[in-house]
């Protein structure tokens, strides 16, 4: 990045010395070279890092040692030698474990100084209007200053792809940032706009093109690309207090293969979400000596290394679970600004009993990371009004306090029955079988069935496309199958590519969250009253609905 230099200092330019000896010695002061802070700066930070490199080696080394310890005890053990040399090599290692303490204290505290020394390297650079490697080492007032230096194609380019606006601090009173990852068709989104009404800076992440141009056409803002390709790190990520996310889901559904709920799946991720507060730099030094308490400095790994072993899943989808605690760890990390996280998953996260332990890696790592509170919880759509069923699996994490605003309605919210929500008589069924085809081996139609319209449907899936009504084979639209989840009858369900894609945007809508799901649980963390607004936005969404208008001529 090139960014303009300030006109630097005449070669004549000087300072008197007038207490040294040559002075002393002669009949005045002796000019001589006025001090460089850059170099001096940049001396210090070499310096320090040359002593942390020693001091890390000479720990690692004395790890080694402790190891061949351990190792030279067990082969006293398989020659049979006598006692007294085991007990000699247990004494040794005792010694060396105690020395540990304080030989890898020096090598955290030789890390922070380094961090330190950087600090200033980048203040001075910024001062002298030089380019500045990481631009979060400033505070935030160098750092607006240093921005605004900048060219437009530079803001650009550094902010990349995020909002160029997003790199310099908020104003006082702006809306939260807010980034959504796997965001989809804008769930998460209508339900915070629409229904909550709550103002929010929100960009959503999304690798799939039909649901970024449906976000996108319905006014909300996307990035077509995958989670794994951006980095948390990004300086216009500074500012970001939350992250909400939806990774997918199909591979722990339970109209998925539940690939991902095999044991062997479920150890990797877990061991993945363990790594990632390692890598984060929230490993817990307790009376490491010295003084060195808190937080061991970061193993070094790279986000991509943390993520490696993940590869070996059978479906890769399901370890993108992991992002729930690598991106807000590395927020936290980089940046010190983020104060929650909420996800939403399928129900099997709570349900089957092999995913438990990556339920407590979670929130483990959390709670390492020095978070107040972690919850998971199973949610209903249907309890908030939709007119179809989808039971799922909600969390959050929160930094610095925990909800006091209850995401359960205080009272039900009425029951919309899938006929109410389309505008049937009461009587008729649904048969769900659609274009499922028939089985060779039993001569049956593959899975499906029916349900009764006189109750909330079942969970909408990306064959709903072809489900009919019994009675005459009338079929749904996808505005018909959108209210069903939850969204305004116009929202624009966008298909990119050849073909009408009918079955893509089914599945569009069917991957989505609730959007008066989404307004309970973002209500519940932000401390805001959601109930009344989601039960206006209900009987808007179902307003030929003989529930509603018996409930609004109540309320009248």
């Amino acid at each position: 990045m090139n960014t303009p230099s300030p006109t630097p200092a005449a070669a004549h330019d000087t300072v008197s010395d007038p207490g040294g000896p040559e002075a002393m010695d002669s009949d005045g002061g002796v000019a001589v070279a006025a001090p460089c802070p850059l170099a001096e700066a940049d001396r210090l930070h070499a310096r320090a890092a040359a002593r942390r490199a020693a001091t890390l080696a000479l720990a690692e080394a004395h790890s080694d040692t402790v190891a061949a310890a351990y190792e030279a005890i067990d082969q006293a053990r398989r020659w049979h030698l006598p006692r007294a040399v085991e007990d000699e090599g247990w004494d040794y290692r005792l010694e060396l474990e105690e020395a540990s303490t304080a030989i890898w204290a020096r090598a955290h505290m030789a890390y922070w100084v380094v961090e330190r020394a950087r600090v200033t390297v980048a203040k001075v650079r910024a001062a002298l209007g030089l380019p500045v490697d990481d631009i979060d080492l400033l505070d935030d007032t160098e750092r607006d200053a240093y921005i605004a230096g900048l060219s437009d194609a530079e803001r650009a380019e550094l902010a990349g792809p995020w909002p160029m606006e997003w790199l310099y601090s908020p104003k006082p009173g702006a809306p939260i940032r807010i980034v959504n990852l796997f965001a989809g068709a804008g769930g998460w989104c209508e339900g915070i706009a629409q229904v909550l009404g709550e103002p929010v800076d929100m960009v959503g992440v999304d690798i799939s093109e039909a649901a970024c141009a449906t976000a996108q056409a319905a006014g909300f803002r996307r990035i077509c690309a995958s989670v794994t390709d951006l980095d948390p790190a990004n300086p216009a990520l500074r500012y970001v207090v939350a992250v909400i996310l939806s990774p997918p889901c199909q591979t722990l559904s339970p109209s998925g293969k539940r690939a991902g709920l095999a044991e062997e799946a479920m150890q990797l991720v877990e061991d993945a979400i363990s790594e990632a507060g390692a890598a984060a730099g929230f490993i817990i030094v307790d009376d490491a000596g010295d003084g060195m308490e808190g937080y061991a400095p970061p193993t070094g790994a790279t986000w991509d290394e943390v993520r490696a072993p993940l590869a070996a899943l059978e479906d890769g989808r399901t370890g993108l679970m992991a992002e729930a605690v690598i991106w807000p760890l590395a927020l936290q990390a980089k940046h010190n600004n983020v104060r929650w996280v909420a996800m939403e998953q399928s129900s099997n996260l709570l349900k089957a009993k092999v995913a438990r332990h990556v339920v407590e890696a979670i929130a483990s790592e959390f709670y390492g990371a020095g978070w107040e509170y972690a919850d998971f919880t199973l949610i209903e759509a249907a309890e908030y009004g939709a007119a179809s069923n989808r039971n799922r699996t909600f969390m959050v994490c929160m930094r610095y306090t925990r909800p006091f605003v209850s995401y359960r309605p205080g009272t039900p919210i009425p029951t919309t029955t899938w006929a109410a929500c389309m505008g049937w008589e009461k009587g008729h069924k649904v048969n769900t079988r659609g274009v499922r085809g028939i089985n060779p081996e039993t001569g049956r139609p593959k899975g499906g069935g029916s349900f009764s319209a006189d109750q909330p449907g079942t969970t909408v899936t990306g064959t709903a496309y072809g489900w009919k009504r019994e009675a005459d084979g009338l079929t749904h639209t996808h505005s018909d199958l959108g209210r069903a989840v939850g969204f305004r009858a116009d929202y624009p369900w966008t298909h990119v590519g050849s073909g009408k894609g009918i079955r893509n945007k089914t599945q569009l809508l069917a991957d989505t969250v609730c959007p008066m799901a989404s307004a309970a649980w973002i209500g519940h963390i932000l401390g805001r009253e959601w109930e009344p607004q989601t039960r206006a936005y209900v009987q808007g969404l179902y307003l030929h609905s003989p529930e509603y208008q018996d409930e609004t001529a109540l309320a009248a």
